[in-house]
């Protein structure tokens, strides 16, 4: 017993549409967002083509095969969407001549007056084609791999080879009809519609796991610098703080400050005040251990946490970085400046808050600054100040 496949595809073309139009409007005009429209494009196309295929024996030959064709523009278009998401846009010209040279097989099939079963063979070697490299596109992305993304390329993947069984279907069948409701025709015709239903919503899902990491990362990280910003610095601190108190390590908390940083935004402006930035958030990539924790606090001030790391032996980790900081030069429209940065270090172990320890260094990082900055000062008192402070080290 067979089943309703047109009924199956009226809901195909429907849901294509819906799921065009509907991404379309999401995304604007964004420049951001062009491969979501190229991708909801590809949906509309589809929905149409589908339309036009079901249409196909009201319309007069050969402007009914328009449909197949527009079918296979809008498996292209997707493609493109695909090699774009996936960091490959170098590539979409290429994909532009696969589909160059399938489009002109089919219709030359077509002019030649070719049998069904042999245009269906063309036909679904194109979709063969087409699905098998939108699968290698989604799976060669550069990208991080995430189970929806692992979904959407198994959906290609199996599209791909349903073609690949239609082909072999048509080939060993002179007289196969493509309308035919023979078992094995509309086994097809089901696997077909469920996997190119699991292909549009794996891919809205994708969509939407990149709009989740992208405002994630817009609350945790901070723009300027790419580094953690304050408040994820504060909870990746306090993670870390309370790890070496069950381990018994010792930690440091480190607070920075960049030196004369309103003289390098007032004297080259405001551009130069952001590289300097710039360059400290990446100096701390670089330099620092995996382990470490560091962050912009806002303004010019950064703060770094170096689990496993006493007081005594963050000394020298703060000077190299010091020192990296004040061997860098910062080429500006009004000549070139140098970074020099003052520190200050507290111990942070012991069962000691992460709101007391930064406080304290935060008091030495001025010490710093008064002793004549780009200094690391990491002892209670290092000056006399109107307080009356002795020069005693406490190290």
């Amino acid at each position: 017993m067979g089943f309703d496949t047109k009924t199956l595809w009226i809901t195909l073309a429907i849901s294509n549409l819906v799921f065009g139009a509907l991404m379309l409007v999401y995304a604007g005009q964004g420049g951001s967002r062009g491969t979501l429209r190229s991708w909801a494009s590809a949906q509309v196309f589809k929905g149409l083509a589908i339309a036009l295929i079901l249409v196909k024996p009201a319309i007069p030959h050969p402007w009914g095969f328009s449909g197949n064709l527009l079918y296979l523009a809008g498996h292209a278009l997707e493609l493109a969407a695909f090699l774009a998401y996936a960091g490959q846009g170098r590539r979409i010209r290429a994909a532009g001549l696969v589909f160059a040279g399938l489009a002109a097989a089919y219709l030359a099939g077509i002019a030649a007056g070719a049998a069904a079963n042999v245009l269906a063979v063309l036909f679904s070697s194109s979709l063969f084609v087409l699905y098998g490299l939108s699968a290698m596109a989604l799976w060669s992305s550069r990208r991080r791999r995430s189970p929806v993304q692992v979904l959407l390329v198994v959906s290609n993947g199996l599209i791909a080879l349903t073609a690949l069984a239609r082909i072999g279907l048509a080939w060993s069948s002179p007289a196969w009809d493509p309308q035919s409701a023979a078992l094995a025709n509309q086994a097809m015709f089901l696997l077909g519609y469920v996997f190119s239903l699991c292909d549009g919503f794996s891919f809205l899902l994708l969509v939407k796991e990149d709009a989740d990491r992208s405002l994630l990362r817009m609350a945790t990280i901070d723009q300027l610098t790419g580094i953690p910003n304050r408040a994820h610095f504060l909870d990746l601190a306090e993670d870390r703080r309370r790890l070496c108190l069950r381990s018994g390590q010792a930690v440091s908390v480190v607070m920075m400050d960049v030196d004369y940083f309103k003289r390098v935004n007032d004297e080259f402006g405001h551009s130069a005040g952001d590289e300097v930035l710039r360059r400290v958030g990446c100096a701390l990539r670089e330099h620092l251990r995996d382990v470490d924790v560091f962050g912009r606090l806002g303004g010019e001030e950064f703060a770094i946490v170096l689990p496993g790391t006493s007081l005594a032996a963050a000394v020298p980790v703060a000077d190299r970085l010091r020192a990296i900081l004040a061997g860098l030069e910062v080429e500006t429209a009004k000549g070139t400046t140098r970074i020099t940065v003052s520190m200050g270090i507290a111990d942070l172990g012991g069962g000691r808050s992460l709101e007391l320890a930064m406080s304290e260094a935060d008091g030495r990082l001025y010490r710093a600054k008064a002793a004549g900055r780009n200094k690391v000062v990491a002892v209670s008192e290092t000056i006399p100040d109107k307080a009356g402070a002795s020069d005693r080290a406490a190290l």
